[in-house]
């Protein structure tokens, strides 16, 4: 990477693993909730984070507890958590919230902390699909949550919503979709449901819809959300007017994440890093002081290859001039002929010194990348 200009941005992820409970659609690292095995955990956490001292230093542009359930700590303990940390003025802290712990009580005792953007595990609107995704609230309950969250003085929230339901159609998802903006928030993350080999719910697989209704779906969202006033700045993404995501845009921009926790994988270039998914190995490595567990240091090319990936998953694309900055090579010289070829597709956009995905490639996004890189 070129020398002689300032380091990029530093953010900071906080994996807190335990649940009430486990979806059986999901297939992250997480383990039941026990306050003496949260105890455990947090006391390795915090070790952790005295290795990186130096890297902490630096002034942190967004905080993100995720999950698990982060919602399980106690304002206590996210305080204790943020301590000595350096933020900017501006600095976006969120956690990510079980729509059951929204309670007058919990806010009150997260007003206590640095946490100003919530992120809320809502997944659906529809009871009947609720029960399928094995979540505990109930559709009629989150109106009054989400005043209260207003109540107590949040308003930066964000709703994930999950489409690609077995025997889902596009007409329940417009409902859905009616729903979720009747809620007000200011930003929807929407994830494509995938059941992997290791969820419970993997059986279920072949119930999903094909890749048809899957698009229609998709496009169902784009537009619905887009012509109600929201931004759609990144694939998945969709924002008020100045609520993007911070935190994600540093994931998509290639800026530097430090990464804590228990399976929590990190970027601070050039080296990309993931913690095991096992608290054994996990608490083994704090013990021998190890930085960077399982760690990959990237080569220029591989670097190049993954600020493509992640920065054409913004609608805006990639700026080819900060493609240089940061690498000393003109973007064209290395991949022109497959940008030409994908152009002449549809599929890619060179406009303004900028490369984007065109909107016909958004749903195929994965394999328009991976054509232009390999």
């Amino acid at each position: 990477m070129e020398q002689g200009f300032s380091p990029p941005p530093l953010s900071l992820y906080i994996h807190i693993p335990f649940c009430l409970s486990r979806c059986g659609y999901c297939s992250f690292f997480s383990l039941p909730f026990g306050k003496s095995a949260i105890a455990e955990y947090l006391g390795y956490l915090h070790r952790e984070k005295a290795l990186y001292a130096d890297c902490l230093s630096t002034p942190l542009k967004s905080v993100y507890f995720g999950g698990g359930s982060p919602s399980l700590l106690s304002a206590e303990q996210i305080n204790k958590l943020m301590q000595g940390l350096q933020l900017t003025r501006d600095a976006e802290i969120s956690l990510e919230i079980n729509p059951i712990q929204i309670s007058p009580a919990f806010l009150a005792a997260l007003n206590t902390t640095p946490i100003n953007r919530l992120s809320i595990g809502l997944q659906s609107m529809q009871d009947a699909e609720l029960v399928w995704l094995d979540r505990r609230h109930h559709a009629a309950q989150m109106a009054d949550k989400m005043k209260l969250c207003r109540d107590y003085g949040y308003d930066n929230i964000s709703l994930d919503l999950i489409y690609g339901l077995p025997n889902g159609d596009t007409s329940a998802l417009q409902r859905n979709l009616d729903a979720y903006l009747a809620l007000n928030p200011e930003h929807i993350s929407c994830y494509l449901l995938s059941l992997d080999e290791d969820c419970a719910k993997h059986k279920d697989a072949l119930t999903l819809p094909d890749e048809d209704l899957q698009f229609a779906q998709y496009e169902l969202i784009r537009h619905s959300l887009v012509d109600s006033g929201f931004q759609h700045y990144e694939i998945s993404n969709f924002s008020k007017t100045g609520k993007a995501s911070q935190h994600n845009l540093c994931y998509w921009q290639s800026d530097n994440c430090l990464a804590l926790g228990a399976s929590a994988a990190g970027w601070m270039a050039p080296i990309r890093y993931q913690n095991d998914a096992n608290l054994a190995d996990y608490y083994r490595k704090i013990d021998a002081q190890e930085h960077y567990p399982n760690r990959q240091v990237c080569s220029l090319q591989r670097m190049m290859e993954d600020f493509l990936m992640m920065g054409l998953r913004l609608i805006k694309g990639i700026d080819m001039g900060d493609f240089k900055q940061r690498f000393g090579r003109d973007l064209d010289s290395i991949y022109g002929e497959s940008m030409q070829h994908l152009n002449r597709l549809a599929m890619l956009s060179v406009k303004d010194n900028r490369l984007a995905l065109t909107e016909a490639a958004l749903f195929v996004s994965n394999s328009v990348i991976g054509e232009l890189i390999l």
